[in-house]
Parts: C-alpha cells; sequence; structure tokens
C-alpha cells in the first residue's frame, strides 16, 4: 500500500499493557472514488498512551479518526474501546457517537461565535441533561486545567487562535472521555505557541493520568 493511500501503524505495547482501542482491518472508499480512503488498517493503542497517526495530506487521517467517534461509517471492519464492541461491519454493529464516551477537537476548533467560552465548553454536558450546579462546577475545573481560569463570560469571537484552541480542548475534556481525539489540533497555530500547547497537552496528559 503506498503512503497516500492509507495509513497503517501498530502501537508498541509492553505484555502487561491494557488496550484502550481496538481497529481491525478497518476500510473506508468514498462515494465517486475508487482510492481507499483507508484501506484495512489495523492498530493497538495501550490505556493512557498518546497515539499519533503521521502522514501526508490526504492519507486518511482525518477519516480514521471520524470512524473512531462515530462521524463516518467504516465499509468493513471492527472497532473496540477496551472490551466493549463500537463497530462490527459484518453483524451491522454501530454504537452511536454520542454513546462512545470520546473527546474530539477538530482541526477548525469549532467554536461557536454567537456563545461565550462558557457556554461553549458546557454545550455537550447540556445535551446529556446534566444539573446546572454540576454544569457550572465542571466548566470552571476544566476551564482552571487547560489555563483559562475566570474566561467563562468571554465571547467567542474574542478569543485568540490559542484560546480557541484551549476552548475546544477544554469542550471535549468536560465529558471526562475515555478517549480524546485531536484532528491536527495546532496546524492553525503560529510556530511558537504550537510547541508551548504541545507541550501544555503532554503535562496535561501526565494529569489526568
Amino acid at each position: 500500500m503506498s503512503e497516500t493511500q492509507g495509513v497503517t501503524a501498530t502501537a508498541p505495547k509492553g505484555p502487561d499493557a491494557k488496550i484502550a482501542v481496538r481497529l481491525e482491518n478497518l476500510s473506508k472508499t468514498y462515494p465517486g472514488t475508487t482510492v481507499p480512503a483507508v484501506d484495512h488498517l489495523s492498530l493497538d493503542i495501550a490505556d493512557g498512551e498518546v497515539f499519533t497517526l503521521l502522514g501526508p495530506s490526504g492519507c486518511g487521517k482525518t477519516t480514521t479518526l471520524r470512524m473512531v467517534a462515530g462521524l463516518e461509517v467504516p465499509d468493513t471492519g471492527e472497532i473496540y474501546f477496551g472490551e466493549r464492541e463500537i463497530v462490527i461491519t459484518e453483524r451491522g454493529l454501530r454504537v452511536p457517537p454520542e454513546k462512545r464516551n470520546i473527546g474530539m477537537v477538530f482541526q477548525s476548533y469549532a467554536i461557536w461565535p454567537h456563545m461565550t467560552v462558557e457556554q461553549n465548553v458546557a454545550f455537550p454536558l447540556k445535551t446529556r441533561h446534566i444539573g446546572r450546579k454540576e454544569i457550572k462546577d465542571r466548566v470552571a475545573n476544566v476551564l482552571e486545567l487547560v489555563g483559562m481560569p475566570g474566561m467563562e463570560k468571554r465571547p467567542g469571537p474574542l478569543l485568540s487562535g490559542g484560546q480557541q484552541q484551549r476552548v475546544a480542548l477544554a469542550r471535549a475534556l468536560v465529558t471526562e472521555p475515555r478517549v480524546l481525539l485531536l484532528d491536527e489540533p495546532f496546524s492553525n497555530l503560529d510556530a511558537k505557541l504550537r510547541e508551548q500547547m504541545r507541550a501544555e497537552l503532554k503535562h496535561l496528559q501526565k494529569r489526568l493520568n
């Protein structure tokens, strides 16, 4: 398989590593095309591991993340979160996105401009019908975690690129997801801020584990 047709990789894991995510023979070809976006991808990701998909534009990285998140339906293959079956294409099994307990940060951040920081971060909690006080507490805690305490009332349009990235990360973390997916989260930042956010993300991963 050529480098531009798909992504194939296997996560390094020790004998006692607990598998958090497993993909088996995952494939996806979009209508109107003949070249698979993802071609029989299999990989294991250990619990607590930071795993990176590398490859040129168009090689299937985003498609892979979207299939894990439930935003794309694979043509073939299986997805597991630990022992839990998420997608088994042969049996027609597909757990809907809202029941997968994942958080995702999109490349564009997807910050709603008509909402404040607090409203953006709280949105996924409100769709779960969580109580108002718990929402307020969770939003405050996660904004502290990403380095934006006290900024709940700031409007979306007044946020810098780095702040938008932090808000998107806070929104992905506020539901306490089992799996966190980041789709090129630093590509829209300048080089200095990109390095800073990479370091902060590593620090955050250590704190959450």
